[in-house]
């Protein structure tokens, strides 16, 4: 067992000698260097001071499921002129739609100019966590992979950005072992192997199954495409498809030279770009209320077109056409898909899998069809609860045990009983529209307020209230009832329970959540303090700020900015001519 030094955790010193802006120092731990993990990394430094931030990510580099992911077809579903941060503007995308090789360099690149390599250690896998109630820290364990050893460290504050696509899984299906060809899972690729001239399966039908499906269709002498249930399918860019038609396209399309060229030129132009393609991303929301028109037109359009895309192969609509309205469950962007279905060499085959054999896939029925390679684009465990690395809160209280039946979080973001908990893409914190990016600063400035609240005010800890959290969870039933995500369909947003609740969507946009977290309401939580009773406004110090104390500027608050009015002689004239009368 190893350890790492601990940061000076117990009781700070006394605050009525420090300036009430001289911030007590703070550790944080963060889990994962995913996006949200390169979320955090970014944001923390530059907004709260004293910090002492410590990321731990079990890959070699940055990028959580980007980094992990690479099988042929793989690229975001959203364009990433909305789905990159605010802070770090990226006018050189070679497509709409980039390959995710391309989105995983941007990542890196994000990450090397924001400092965040050098506060993440790589090969460190999360294991466990407590919460010391005496010393108000949470204690990590993480297995250094480079030699087996355990490692234990300390921090105020633990940030779980785990996000929800990094527990791969193959499919519950007995037999596996007895397979002699190929079986890969799409998050562990294996780059060495050649599909072309293959006889394969693909099982599984979200969006990485409709990615990696019409990439190989071309190469391999066939190819079956395994699905349980019914589905939407929608065509290719979603909400911005009208910027895919208004360049005389389809599918995607290539930025030419010039325009990058342009967009790099003149930050503003491509700002102006950005903000059109987030506002049509934006408005997708209307779509999925209830008995709306704007519902309905969503339906009828992808109703139309999946009919008219499938058409040359006779069944395969009504294999597909689900009896819920488009969006019940997350539509899939896969108009590539659909038209790889309709080749020669695809079937689409609607049953389930009895097993795996020596030589392929039995059927229900006992028929067995041979295959060379078996992909298996079945997902993740999306449980969300971490019982395989237990988290304990108060009274050595288990997350999975909080979390059952289902995962609750207040504003997605912390859980009672847990203190000084935080999570980035934690349950319902995935907007119905907008750009996860924006949600994901929101969150994370949310976080930062309670973080330097922690600091400021000599907290031991803060915790969301149960009665704010089950206020949270009565405003996720009261917006979802007026959706069609209420309606009757098997996700695993829903936990496969087809009139379960969501435990992914947040009740609302993206626009909504950053509203949401701009303003903490701090009654909705319990508090601890390390000031003594009767002392709880000791933070306010010495009666000076930092710069009073230490000779710097004191009059950083009359910085000119672009709010600032400089009064005119016009402006004296008129209140003059008024007084004069």
């Amino acid at each position: 067992m190893g350890s790492i030094s601990p940061h000076e955790l117990r009781v700070p010193s006394d605050p009525g000698e420090r300036a009430i802006d001289d911030y007590r120092p703070i550790k944080v731990i963060c889990i994962g260097a995913g996006m949200s993990g390169i979320t955090a990394g970014c944001m923390l430094p530059q907004k709260i001071p004293n910090l002492d931030l410590v990321i731990y990510e079990k890959n070699d580099d940055v990028g959580g499921g980007w980094y992990e992911n690479h099988y042929p077809g793989v690229q975001p579903d959203l364009t990433p002129h909305t789905y990159q941060y605010t802070f770090a503007s990226n006018p050189r995308w070679s497509r709409f739609f980039p390959p995710g090789r391309e989105f995983e360099h941007y990542l890196k690149v994000v990450a090397k100019r924001f400092g965040v390599y050098d506060r993440t250690k790589f090969r460190h896998k999360f294991l466990t966590a407590r919460w010391i109630e005496d010393d108000g820290q949470w204690e990590v364990e993480v297995l250094r992979l480079d030699d087996n050893v355990v490692v234990r460290d300390r921090a105020e504050v633990m940030i779980r950005c785990m996000g929800l696509v990094n527990d791969w899984r193959f499919p519950d299906i007995p037999g596996r072992q007895d397979y002699q060809g190929k079986m890969m899972h799409t998050a562990r690729w294996d780059d060495s192997y050649d599909v072309t001239g293959k006889r394969v399966a693909v099982i599984g039908y979200g969006a990485t199954g409709v990615q990696v499906m019409p990439a190989i269709q071309p190469l391999v002498k066939s190819v079956d495409h395994y699905v349980r249930g019914p589905l939407w399918v929608a065509p290719a860019g979603g909400t911005a498809m009208e910027e895919i038609l208004e360049r005389g396209e389809r599918l995607n399309f290539d930025h030419p030279v010039e325009e990058v060229k342009k967009f790099s030129r003149e930050p503003l132009t491509y700002l102006s770009y950005r903000k059109k393609i987030e506002h049509l991303c934006n408005g997708y929301q209307a779509g999925l209320m209830k008995d709306t028109e704007a519902n309905a037109q969503l339906h009828a359009l992808v109703e139309a077109n999946m009919k008219a895309t499938l058409a040359p192969k006779q069944g395969y609509f009504e294999l597909l056409k689900p009896d819920y309205p488009a969006g019940c469950r997350r539509l899939v962007m896969g108009q590539r898909w659909m038209e790889a279905l309709v080749q020669p060499n695809a079937t689409l085959i609607k049953c389930d899998i009895a097993r795996f054999t020596k030589e392929g896939i039995q059927h229900p029925d006992g028929t067995i069809r041979e295959y060379d390679a078996i992909i298996c684009a079945t997902g993740f465990d999306t449980k969300l609860d971490n019982a395989t690395t237990p988290i304990l809160g108060q009274g050595g209280l288990p997350l999975a045990e909080q979390w059952d039946p289902e995962p609750v979080a207040y504003l997605s973001l912390a859980v009672p009983k847990f203190p000084n908990m935080f999570q980035l893409f934690g349950p319902n914190s995935a907007p119905v529209a907008g750009s996860i990016c924006h949600t994901m600063e929101g969150a994370c400035g949310f976080v930062i307020k309670c973080i330097t609240k922690l600091q400021q005010e000599y907290l031991k800890s803060i915790t969301p209230s149960t009665r704010a959290t089950q206020d949270w969870m009565n405003q996720v039933d009261y917006w979802t009832s007026k959706t069609v995500i209420s309606g009757t369909c098997r996700t695993w947003f829903k936990r496969n329970i087809e009139n379960g609740r969501s435990i992914i969507n947040w009740p609302g946009s993206a626009m909504n959540a950053y509203h949401a977290w701009r303003n903490p309401r701090w009654e909705d939580f319990d508090y601890e303090s390390w000031l003594p009773e009767g002392q709880s406004l000791r933070w306010i110090g010495n009666g000076m700020t930092y710069s009073e104390q230490h000779g710097t500027d004191t009059t950083d608050y009359m910085s000119f900015t672009d709010a600032t009015t400089v009064l005119t002689e016009e402006d004296f004239k008129a209140v003059e001519d008024k007084l004069t009368k």
